[in-house]
């Protein structure tokens, strides 16, 4: 698993109360999970409980260490280059 936040790669298993060694993020928590969804904001599992803070530590059973960083802002880049292809970028 790699850290979101720093980029430090972790070996081993991942506890709820895991955190990287480097920077002190938490990595069992949404961010750093395989099913955490970035374009919608919220786990792609239907059986999960909802998470308030998805950058904090949670106790959720279905966590999938995510084999890198998850990018929050990947969903708003890639929407706006879409949608400039189509539409071309208005100041042209």
């Amino acid at each position: 698993m790699i850290c979101r936040k720093c980029g430090t790669e972790h070996e081993g298993r991942v506890g709820f109360k895991t955190v990287c060694e480097n920077c002190g993020a938490r990595l069992h928590c949404c961010l750093q999970c395989r099913l955490y969804n970035p374009r919608a904001h919220r786990c792609r599992s239907s059986t999960t409980d909802p998470v308030r803070d998805r950058d904090c530590m949670n106790y959720c059973e279905e966590f999938q260490p995510s084999r890198g960083p998850v990018r929050e802002e990947a969903a708003g880049d890639d929407a706006r280059d879409r949608f400039r292809e189509l539409f071309g970028s208005g100041g042209d």
